[in-house]
């Protein structure tokens, strides 16, 4: 249905960083033995690269594919971000500029908002789990230390304990639209 375009799901996310407009197309390690189980790592790794074959693409990746149709910088207050202390300065200790992004999905996969988002080096506010990851894909393991990098991001990576710059903001199907309440970095401001 979501392919088709009968069911579309919108979301919301803050970064700090600009996430680029436009369609982006991710493949993700598929087997469900590789993230979390059987010692894998806990976060879904992606490539910006398709698979060699189609057998390879079937068996072992999932194609992920988002729309981000607006990203703007939005102020937060500073009373909302006291738990997340590592989001709200900068290395030069100055406040973090905040972008609210409104990503459309193509497909909908398990962390596929999270793991692109990542990927293209724009992580999601308060995700433990994928800023370790930012701006690191599989296909990138040849460069440089990237097997290394990757090694210690996956060993930095951790399930977030509190609430993610992430929100479902709405579902529409046919004529029929449910939209989510105001995402908590809002605060009591909108």
């Amino acid at each position: 249905l979501q392919q088709d375009r009968q069911l579309r799901k919108v979301y919301l996310a803050v970064t700090t960083q600009r996430v680029p407009l436009g369609m982006h197309l991710h493949w993700m390690w598929a087997p469900q033995s590789a993230r979390g189980k059987s010692g894998g790592p806990p976060c879904q790794l992606t490539s910006l690269t398709p698979p060699e074959s189609r057998r390879k693409a079937r068996e072992f990746w999932n194609r992920c594919i988002l729309e981000v149709v607006k990203c703007e910088p939005i102020s937060i207050d500073p009373q909302v971000l006291q738990s997340y202390p590592q989001d709200s300065t900068n290395n030069n200790n100055e406040p973090v500029q905040y972008y609210q992004s409104t990503i459309r999905l193509v497909t909908g996969r398990k962390h596929q908002v999270r793991a692109q988002l990542s990927a293209l080096g724009c992580p999601i506010i308060g995700d433990t789990l994928y800023q370790p990851l930012a701006g690191l894909t599989l296909d990138g393991l040849e460069v440089n230390n990237g097997e290394e990098d990757l090694d210690d991001a996956v060993a930095r990576a951790r399930v977030p304990t509190q609430p993610i710059g992430l929100q479902a903001h709405a579902i529409l199907f046919g004529n029929i639209r449910a939209k989510a309440r105001a995402p908590w970095w809002w605060g009591a401001k909108k």
